[in-house]
């Protein structure tokens, strides 16, 4: 991963733009929260939301000090921001996690819609970014068109958009 380092950074749910704003002004320092497309019942069409609601994930290539001090400078006091870590001085991301990340999100740091076809009541995807990623669905709710991954990650649960193909 050509020396970047990976920081997860935990801040108030709806104010990730905004820590990202501040974070992308400094040099070396690329951050996003990622989002996942989902079916919105009412509206009918396909939105996006926060994939980890109050999560912001930061790549660099400078060092855990540099990255520290930009984070402490973080100037709008009514956000609060702290950095996750395995231990005192490792990022939480491990890199199977930072791996998942990259595999399943595209350029936008969008987990896009799949899509897919019951077979044997259990959701067989066919398209989207889990292809071949059956096993690791543990449920689907056909109503909300969103399925539950078995997947470790910040130990959260990923629910994700796949809509049925008819």
């Amino acid at each position: 991963m050509n020396n970047e380092h990976w920081y997860v950074l935990l801040t108030i749910r709806s104010k990730e733009e905004e820590v990202c704003k501040y974070l992308n002004e400094n040099d070396g320092i690329y951050a996003f929260s990622p989002k996942m497309e989902f079916y919105h019942r009412v509206s009918k069409q396909i939105q996006q939301r926060a994939l980890f609601g109050g999560y912001v994930f930061v790549v660099s290539k400078l060092s855990q000090v540099e990255v520290d001090a930009i984070f402490k400078k973080f100037p709008l006091q009514s956000v609060f921001i702290h950095e996750l870590k395995y231990e005192e001085e490792v990022s939480a991301l491990t890199d199977e996690e930072i791996r998942i990340l990259n595999m399943l999100l595209d350029d936008e740091k969008v987990l896009r819609m799949s899509y897919g076809e019951l077979v044997n009541n259990k959701i067989h995807v066919t398209q989207g970014p889990l292809k071949n990623m059956d096993d690791y669905i543990v449920k689907y709710d056909k109503h909300n068109r969103l399925a539950t991954l078995n997947l470790s990650f910040l130990n959260q649960i990923w629910k994700v958009g796949v809509t049925l193909i008819e």
